[in-house]
């Protein structure tokens, strides 16, 4: 997991242009500093019947057939992203942004930002509109997360054609992306009138990061496949057609400066997220907590914390009778975490949530962090 930050800072350049009619989550307290945060990530109603994904008609993802061109993914792609959207109780749209279906049955990956307003209002209600119909469906959250501003949602319309998801900036086990690679990007920028526009760029930059809405997001994918507000959680494509990033943010000063997270948090916990939400009583995915707040070296530098290590998190709070209390406590720097025997480095935030995410069906983990100067190892037991 160990990644080389390239430096390139837009604290004054930047802003929200993606999001539709609303701007990314600005409250750090509950989703930039303390990614062990306990809000809402799920809506799941378990009176609502939802599809399951045996019963859809798309049992195999979208196929690409070999040196395709960009028209070939595009034309092929383009009904499996959707645009996603929030409604009041009176069925009055509030935002909008865009979605790709990734599963059988109607499960879609889209941006954190785009669905948040829908779990801080439980009157407000989350809809799907597929690729040139007018008639939008029921939808809910599954599982997000706001520090990496993605999230995992399921249609009610369970019959989506769906593509293949293959991140290439974090897995070790896929061919890396590579500067000046093409790419594509499909999503519905401003309105409905411009429903899953396409357009084609390149990788212009690898492990970006920067702010927005007091925000702070790493591991970004820089590109130039030109995207507009509306394209919040819409796709980007290589071109072998694999689903390696969500649009997410874009430059207002800058030309063809634009964004996307990485899909490698969702290929981690899709298939556990749709077993656990095909059961007979529908649960929604928990991700392990590990009870502390949290600052890395990209995170102080844009708050001003007092921390310098440039390998590392480092331990701002712990939370009294959580996980890591009387284990962990204030100004340790947690290096690596041990699972299984398999040792993960720990460079910033990102690194510890793509860590506790492959935590499953494990009652403890092994923290290896620096006190006072000294490397030492603790054992925290996991709820």
């Amino acid at each position: 997991m160990k990644k080389k930050y390239i430096i390139f800072l837009f604290i004054c350049v930047f802003t929200v242009i993606l999001s539709g009619c609303f701007g990314l989550p600005s409250d750090a307290n509950t989703s930039t500093n303390n990614q062990t945060s306990t809000s809402i990530t799920s809506n799941i109603n378990p009176q609502v019947a939802m599809p399951k994904s045996i019963n859809s008609i798309y049992q195999e993802p979208v196929q690409i057939k070999e040196n395709a061109t960009a028209s070939d993914i595009a034309n092929a792609y383009i009904d499996s992203v959707v645009t996603v959207f929030v409604v009041n109780s009176y069925d009055v749209e509030l935002s909008f942004g865009s979605g790709v279906c990734v599963y059988g049955g109607g499960y879609i990956l889209t941006n954190n930002h785009v669905v948040s307003d829908v779990l801080s209002n439980s009157s407000y209600e989350l809809r799907v509109c597929l690729n040139g119909e007018s008639t939008s469906y029921y939808a809910e959250v599954l599982w997000t997360d706001a520090s990496l501003d993605i999230a995992i949602i399921q249609c009610q319309n369970g019959n989506i054609p769906y593509v293949k998801i293959q991140d290439r900036l974090i897995d070790k086990t896929a061919e890396p992306l590579q500067l000046l690679e093409p790419v594509i990007s499909i999503g519905t920028p401003l309105d409905f009138s411009l429903q899953n526009s396409c357009t084609y760029g390149y990788i212009s930059g690898l492990n970006r990061y920067t702010t927005a809405d007091n925000n702070v997001y790493e591991h970004l994918i820089q590109h130039t496949a030109s995207i507009s507000k509306g394209n919040s959680g819409g796709a980007l494509f290589d071109m072998q057609g694999n689903l390696v990033g969500l649009n997410t943010l874009g430059s207002v000063e800058g030309n063809d400066i634009y964004f996307a997270v990485p899909v490698y948090s969702a290929q981690l916990i899709l298939q556990e997220v749709v077993s656990l939400n095909e059961q007979t009583t529908r649960q929604a995915y928990k991700m392990p907590q590990l009870g502390i707040t949290l600052c890395d070296e990209i995170i102080c530098m844009f708050y001003n914390e007092n921390y310098i290590d440039s390998h590392g998190v480092y331990v701002m709070s712990v939370t009294m009778g959580g996980n890591s209390y009387s284990k962990l406590q204030t100004g340790d720097i947690i290096k690596s975490i041990t699972i299984n025997n398999t040792s993960y480095t720990i460079d910033c935030r990102n690194d510890l949530i793509y860590t506790l995410l492959m935590v499953k069906n494990i009652k403890s983990i092994d923290v290896s962090m620096q006190r006072n100067n000294k490397l030492t190892t603790v054992t925290i037991t996991l709820n």
